[in-house]
């Protein structure tokens, strides 16, 4: 196989050379018993180096060109490779191999310090507000859509009302929204009152308010005649007080404001109680919560916010970041807090190590099956590719040292039994 000179070559010229000079005595002192016993060693050694030589060769290719059962290795290279595969699937990745290497890697810790890592954290929280932009670029969002409105007529649904009322009457309270809306309201009343629209109107109301009282009879021409009763001055006259009792309601923490405003809040006291109003808000949600479009309203929600964010992925800019701050901000602190209660739920519950922890093996395990197969697949692609030549010197490479002492060893051998045989010869002859 190998080119190049090597002691196997050296042992069998050695051989040779030590044959012919044994055959050069044995011819010219054939009396002498040492000539025999030299050339019967020296033929000995010859005949097992020539047989090492040719049964090393015939591994792979034909010595001399005999044909029968030589090349075994080109002519069984099929075979020879399923063995390989099998030796290495069976042998060097054998199940219970795998498996008692797993079992001493100490995976929790591992994971442990790997979660406890703020780049591990930050790539984790950039992973989910990832997806929260993709979800957003998706064109088909139906899922998420259906999903988001079941939500919200739930929420719509859940809320009980006396509480609802309860929790907008702190709100009013907590923000003085009441006072503000009380301040507001009367302020365009008394804008609407003074004009002149409403100044006729209640001087019609007066008029019609006469003709009920005295009719149409003598004394009420009497008193049109006489002017003692004049509408407009007490249309006027009504019209001015109005507009100062709205002045004053509008006027901030007046006593006449802070009656209102206690009167507001016992009103609605009063109706959180009534079971009728209860029974027409609860109808009302019901009815709001079938027939307002909520998922037509989300959807083209959806279809805005994608185009805004495509514009603004152009341009190499953070969509949530640009348009919702706050949102982005309150989001990245929610996954903070959600995360380092994660890694304070790992770390306190033993249950929950356990389960992570075989989770783990059982990934690994089958994982490292997996590639047992993946390797033979591999190794037999890398062998079926090889020439006979190639595969030839793969092979011989690896057991050179080998095959050159087993020539060598031939050689020796050969040589010790043409010996041994020798002397048996003489001691029983």
């Amino acid at each position: 196989m190998s080119r190049t000179w090597n002691k196997a070559d050296t042992a069998l010229i050695s051989s040779t050379l030590f044959f012919l000079l044994s055959l050069y005595l044995h011819l010219h002192v054939p009396s002498a018993i040492w000539t025999d016993g030299l050339l019967m060693v020296s033929e000995a050694a010859l005949v097992g180096g020539v047989a090492d030589w040719f049964a090393v060769t015939a591994l792979f290719r034909r010595p001399l060109g005999f044909p029968y059962h030589t090349a075994i290795l080109p002519r069984r290279r099929d075979s020879f490779i399923h063995a390989i595969v099998v030796m290495v699937q069976k042998e060097f990745f054998s199940r219970r191999k795998i498996f008692r290497h797993i079992e001493k890697i100490h995976l929790f810790p591992m994971l442990q310090e790997f979660l406890r890592k703020e780049a591990t954290e930050t790539r984790m929280t950039g992973t989910v507000l990832h997806f929260i932009r993709a979800s957003f670029l998706r064109k088909k969002n139906k899922k998420v859509i259906a999903y988001l409105a079941e939500r919200l007529k739930g929420i719509l649904l859940r809320e009980d009302p006396s509480e609802l009322m309860n929790r907008f009457d702190a709100l009013f309270r907590t923000n003085e929204w009441d006072r503000k809306a009380l301040v507001r309201i009367s302020c365009l009343l008394a804008q609407e009152v003074l004009t002149e629209e409403t100044r006729q109107s209640i001087r019609d109301g007066l008029a019609e308010l006469e003709r009920e009282k005295i009719g149409d009879g003598f004394l009420s021409r009497l008193l049109e005649v006489t002017n003692t009763v004049n509408l407009d001055e007490g249309a006027e006259l009504i019209q001015r007080h109005t507009c100062h009792v709205l002045n004053e309601l509008g006027r901030e923490y007046s006593p006449l404001q802070e009656n209102a405003i206690a009167l507001l809040h016992d009103c609605i006291g009063d109706l959180r109680q009534d079971a009728e109003l209860l029974r027409l808000a609860r109808e009302l949600q019901e009815r709001l919560a079938c027939e307002l479009p909520i998922e037509e309203t989300l959807g083209r929600l959806f279809q805005g916010l994608r185009k805004h964010f495509q514009m603004d992925l152009q341009r190499e800019v953070d969509p949530i970041a640009e348009h919702m701050p706050a949102f982005y901000t309150h989001l990245q602190s929610i996954l903070h807090v959600e995360y380092q209660h994660m890694l304070f739920l790992i770390e306190e519950r033993s249950e929950l190590q356990k389960i992570i922890t075989k989770v783990l093996y059982d990934l690994l395990a089958r994982s490292a099956l997996h590639a047992q197969t993946l390797v033979g697949v591999i190794v037999r692609n890398v062998l079926s590719r090889l020439t006979d030549e190639e595969l030839n010197h793969l092979i011989y490479d690896k057991v050179e040292e080998d095959l050159l002492w087993i020539r060598v060893n031939g050689s020796l051998v050969g040589g010790c039994i043409g010996l041994l045989l020798f002397i048996c010869m003489n001691i029983f002859s």
